[in-house]
This record gives C-alpha cells, sequence and structure tokens, in this order.
C-alpha cells in the first residue's frame, strides 16, 4: 500500500521546519499572484483590445521560482511519495530506513539545485533572453536555484540532525535496529553491486533497461521515495552508460521544464481550487442538493453521494481528498436514516475514486505532459467516460436496493420547498463548474487560465464563508504545497528516467519482446488491464503512470490505439485498483475515516456492485474508443 511518511512520529517542528513552511507559504501566495494576473489577462483581452504584453514569459519566470519553493516542505516532513512494500521484513522498528531514506532524499534535492545552478549558468554563457520582453533570464533561474538550494540545504540539515540525534541517544542499540539496517542497506548494496557489474557503455539495451527496472523496483521496496528513486536511477545510469556530463544536462534540462512549465502550474492551482471548496463547504452544498432531491427514492442518500463525489471529484481532482470528505459529510447522514453500513462506506469508497477521472484532473495533466499530448484534448475526452461511470455507478446502487431492499430505508415524501431551497443555496458549485469546464470544454480558456479563474473563484466563495479565517487559508497553502510538491518531485524523477530509457531505446526493446504482428491486440490489452488493477491495488496513482508509461506506451502506439484514449483507459484501471481488495487505497481511507467500527471487510462487501460496474464500463470503453475519442473529435472539427 501506498504511503507518503514514515513509521517513526514526527519530530516537534524546529526552524528548518519554519522556514521551509514559510518558504512553501510564500511559493503559494506567489501563484496566487500569478493567477490574478493571468484573470486580469484574461479580462482585459475579453473586455476591451488589449492584453497584458509577454504575459506567458512572466509567468514562466516567476512560476520556476515559486515552484522551487515548494519542495523542501515536502522532504523536510518526508512526505513524498514512498511504499511500505518492506515493512514486514524490515520489523517495526524503522529508525535505520528513515535515516537512510532522508539522506538519500537531502541528495537528490541538492542534485536538483545543482542542475538549476547550470541551467543558470548556461543561460548567462548564452546571453539567453526571452522573446517579447527581451528580459535576460539567467537571473531568474539562478534566484530559482538559490530557492531551491536553501531548500536543499535545510533538507541536508534536517537529515543530518536526524543521524546525531539517532548517535547520541544510541538508536542503534534498540531492538530490531540492524534488523532494519541489514534489510535497507543490504538492498542498497545489492543495486550498487547490479549497477556496476552489468551496466556500462558496452552493456546491450535490454540489461541497461531491465536493470534499471529491477534497481528502481527495489529502491521503491525498501521506501525509498519514488520520485528519488525514479531520479537517483535515471541519473545514475546515465552517467554509467553515456557519461556524468550527458546526465547533468538532462536533469537540468528536466528540472527547468517541470519549474518553468506554463500546463503543470495548473496542478498546484487545481489542488489550491480543491482546498478552498472543501473550506467554502461545496461538497456540503452539492450533497444537500442531490440529497433533497432523491431522498423520495429509496437508496437516494447512495445516489447522491455518488453524484456528490463526482461533482466534487470535478473541482478537487483528488480520488483520496473526495473519498475523505465525502466520508466525514455523507456517510453520517446515511447512518443516521439506517442505510446499511456497507452500502453507505462502499458507494463513498467506489464514488471516490471518480475524483481523478472526472476534470480537471490532476494525474490526467501529468500523464498528457510525459507522452506529450494536449491536455485540453484529453480533459474533453475524459468527460464522456466520466459521466459514464457516475452513471453504471447509479445503476450500481439501483440494483443493490432492488435485490436486497433492507440495505436501504423506506423513501421518504418528497418536499418541493427543500429541494428548490436546497439548488438555489448550491449555485456556488455550478458557478465554478460553468466558468472552469465551460471554459475549457469552449475553448475560452488554457488549462492554466482555467486554473487561475477557479482558485480565485473557490477563494473568494472561502473568504465570504463564515469561519474562514487566515487558520484556514493557511491550511490550504499548506496542503496544496505538501502534493504538489511531492507530484512535482515524482514528475521530475520520472522525465529524468524516461529519458535514459530513451537512449536505451526502450520501444524497439518492448516490440522486440511482444510480437504484434502475431499477438493478438485483445490480448495484449488484457494483459495491461489485469497488470493496472493489480498494481492499482498497491501503487499510488500517479506513481502506477508514470514508473509503467516509458514500457507500456510503445505497446500502445505499436497497436495503432490513442494515447489519449489509453491515458482515460489507463486512470480508470488504476483507480479501480483503489476500491479492489485486499488492498484498495480508497477503502482504507474510508475506514480511516469511519474508525474501527465498521471492519474492512464490511467496506469491502459494499464496494462489490461498484467493481461490477466498473468491469462492465471497462469493458465498454476498451472496445470502443469513440466513448472517449467522439467529443474531442467533434469540438475539434
Amino acid at each position: 500500500m501506498s504511503s507518503s511518511a514514515h513509521a517513526a512520529p514526527i519530530p516537534r517542528e524546529g526552524w528548518v521546519e519554519k522556514f521551509c513552511k514559510n518558504l512553501a507559504l510564500a511559493s503559494l501566495i506567489g501563484l496566487l499572484l500569478i493567477a490574478a494576473g493571468t484573470v486580469v489577462d484574461i479580462l482585459l483581452r475579453t473586455l476591451t483590445p488589449y492584453s497584458v504584453r509577454g504575459l506567458y514569459e512572466l509567468n514562466g519566470l516567476f512560476i520556476c521560482i515559486c515552484v522551487a519553493g515548494l519542495a523542501g516542505l515536502v522532504f523536510v516532513r518526508h512526505l513524498n511519495i514512498r511504499m511500505d512494500m518492506m515493512r514486514a521484513l524490515a520489523g517495526r522498528n524503522q529508525t535505520a530506513v528513515r535515516l537512510v531514506c532522508d539522506l538519500a532524499e537531502a541528495i537528490v534535492l541538492g542534485w536538483f539545485a545543482g542542475a538549476l545552478a547550470f541551467r543558470a549558468q548556461d543561460a548567462l554563457a548564452y546571453d539567453e533572453k526571452t522573446m517579447v520582453l527581451g528580459w535576460a533570464t539567467a537571473k531568474w533561474w539562478g534566484l530559482a536555484a538559490a530557492v531551491l538550494a536553501l531548500a536543499a540545504a535545510a533538507v541536508l540539515l534536517k537529515a543530518l540532525w536526524a543521524w546525531w540525534l539517532a548517535l547520541r541517544d544510541r538508536a542503534y542499540g534498540q531492538p530490531g535496529f540492524w534488523r532494519a539496517a541489514a534489510v535497507v542497506l543490504g538492498s542498497v548494496a545489492l543495486c550498487v553491486w547490479l549497477s556496476l557489474t552489468w551496466v556500462d557503455t558496452d552493456a546491450p539495451a535490454g540489461m541497461q533497461a531491465g536493470m534499471a527496472f529491477l534497481v528502481l523496483y527495489l529502491l521503491i521496496a525498501v521506501q525509498v521515495p519514488i520520485g528519488v528513486a525514479l531520479a537517483i536511477v535515471g541519473a545514475g545510469y546515465l552517467a554509467l552508460t553515456l557519461g556524468a556530463e550527458q546526465a547533468l544536462v538532462v536533469s537540468q534540462n528536466e528540472v527547468a521544464r517541470a519549474l518553468s512549465s506554463i500546463d503543470m502550474v495548473a496542478i498546484p492551482l487545481f489542488l489550491l481550487m480543491g482546498n478552498f471548496a472543501t473550506w467554502a463547504g461545496l461538497s456540503g452544498d452539492i450533497f444537500k442538493s442531490g440529497s433533497a432531491w432523491l431522498s423520495s427514492r429509496r437508496g437516494g442518500l447512495a445516489v447522491a453521494s455518488v453524484l456528490g463525489c463526482g461533482g466534487f471529484g470535478a473541482i478537487c481532482g483528488s480520488s483520496i481528498a473526495t473519498t475523505a470528505t465525502f466520508g466525514k459529510v455523507a456517510f453520517v447522514e446515511m447512518e443516521r436514516r439506517n442505510y446499511a453500513l456497507s452500502l453507505a462506506a462502499g458507494c463513498i469508497a467506489a464514488g471516490g475514486t471518480l475524483g481523478a477521472l472526472i476534470p480537471p484532473s490532476v494525474v490526467l495533466i501529468v500523464y498528457c505532459l510525459v507522452v506529450e499530448q494536449s491536455i485540453q484534448v484529453a480533459f474533453q475526452a475524459a468527460l464522456l467516460p466520466g459521466l459514464l461511470a457516475v452513471l453504471m455507478y447509479v445503476l450500481a446502487v439501483a440494483a443493490a436496493v432492488r435485490l436486497k431492499p433492507d440495505i436501504a430505508p423506506a423513501p421518504e415524501s418528497f418536499d418541493w420547498t427543500l429541494a428548490y431551497r436546497s439548488t438555489l443555496q448550491a449555485w456556488r458549485p455550478v458557478v465554478l463548474f460553468a466558468l472552469v469546464l465551460g471554459g475549457l470544454y469552449g475553448g475560452f480558456f488554457t488549462t492554466q487560465e482555467a486554473a487561475s479563474v477557479g482558485v480565485l473563484l473557490a477563494l473568494a466563495f472561502a473568504i465570504t464563508t463564515k469561519g474562514f479565517t487566515w487558520v484556514q487559508f493557511r491550511a490550504s497553502l499548506l496542503d496544496t504545497a505538501l502534493n504538489a510538491g511531492a507530484i512535482y518531485v515524482i514528475f521530475i524523477g520520472a522525465n529524468i528516467f524516461a529519458s535514459f530509457m530513451s537512449f536505451t531505446d526502450t520501444t524497439q526493446l518492448v516490440l522486440s519482446l511482444v510480437d504484434l504482428d502475431t499477438m493478438p491486440h485483445w490480448l495484449i490489452l488484457l494483459m495491461l488491464a489485469m497488470f493496472y488493477l493489480l498494481l492499482g491495488t498497491v501503487f499510488d496513482t500517479l506513481a502506477a503512470v508514470l514508473v509503467t508509461t516509458p514500457l507500456v506506451v510503445p505497446l500502445i502506439v505499436g497497436m495503432g490505439h490513442d494515447l489519449v484514449w489509453w491515458g482515460i483507459v489507463t486512470l480508470s484501471l488504476v483507480e479501480i485498483g483503489m476500491i479492489t481488495p485486499p488492498l484498495g487505497m480508497n477503502v482504507f481511507v474510508m475506514r480511516s475515516v469511519v474508525g474501527e467500527r465498521l471492519p474492512l471487510l464490511t467496506i469491502f462487501k459494499g464496494v462489490t456492485p461498484f467493481l461490477a460496474a466498473d468491469l462492465i464500463r471497462l469493458t465498454l470503453l476498451i472496445a470502443f474508443p469513440a466513448i472517449a475519442l467522439w467529443l474531442p473529435k467533434i469540438l475539434g472539427d
């Protein structure tokens, strides 16, 4: 199962963490100012014949500095995306694992900062300037590198302090320390031996690629954060096969490209939009409106929960956040009205998976950037499959209560007044949907512009909500910084790793292993589907997509399938895995919300009808790609 933190208790906040926290807060406020400038530009070009000259270039320069300030807090708090697959083998005492991983994180962040510094040096050497404004870019890259270097220094200090405390307190004498040390150090030593022994400039491409994946999975298994492991293996193997200079060039290009990406910055903005929307109570507005209209039907609250998860997922873009939010909003209400707890928990856990598919989807943005596809087209392609997923879940609820009427209470009488009032009270999410999604599908906004409009509107809703204070504002910024920072790290690491795989000509390697001329394409798709279903049960969604893309995409292209369609299929598969026994992530999130009174087996029982609906939907999506590709074709004509 995915984990984003060490098992050891988080120590009291020190000055290093405070520094990184303030840096992250300043960075997010900077991104809000960039969003405000973007909205001003939209208004100017809509209402007047003028626009902000060179805004695109200005945004790119400021974004790289702001995004650089997000990384430190993620590393200091040890919240990079990681796995805990070897926890049983390493034992309960994870001190040795934490110490080794801390050093690995500090080294990689320092490597990123150094790569960005060389990017600034190159910009200075070649007198690089922006095309419209003619501004020299070297000082901006230098400032971003300085910010990242400060964050790396803070992370290194925190790591060294942890080592000092371990030595001072003689942590090595505690039971289980050397057992964990043997597991993690033995795995690292094995990775080094395999790499130095089998990988060099003369090694066959198959050997290089095979060892890269083996070493990568070994590092991930011993809890090295996935993004960190990707960066270590990618840069290390580039150095072994092409030289250290080539590894540095690739690293500086990928770090600079990620930090200055206009499309990528939509991710923290959409995440911040979701946080503001949560504090503004938009999830409650959606659920109250749905329940008022549907409570007169048996199972109506369960249907309202599914619809609410779909609507709120379109705002926040996160499956886990949607499940956690509606677990608090809807579960108590269904429990109060005597719904079977299995149905109540199951519909929320399953409904939460809609968050990664219905636009704006954070994971879909990252996927498009990796495979170089249009984000706007992908959002258009995701709409009908997302609506189909919602419809199938509604039908699953209807079938469940039809077969077992006792799992839902008798319908209540319909109250027109309540339904009318609740609909009026839900005007805020309606306006947010209309502006963000309408602007995207109508071609009025780019992805970054839609995110800018959405985050400022959600902030306005939050500010005008009773009880929203600086504390909530600050909490929204920090939560966004942690999640966005982790995404950037894994994105950069995945791109460095993918660069190495491209140098080994992975495309031809994969196609040589799988004969597309003789093997039926439906069989290949079936095997990939089963692979992703299993992967989704234990891997974070983003990690599952990024780690496997270099191997899978050549097959999809070789079979002549559309990469946007495959992105929708992949997200569907991984999200289904999040509710599949025995390690469905959303089920564990739901369990954490409801507490010990609801066994995991009960929640898994509750998601069974939705799993059946998912398999039917997935079959339709694979058999009829037009479900995803029809809308982009119509809107593109």
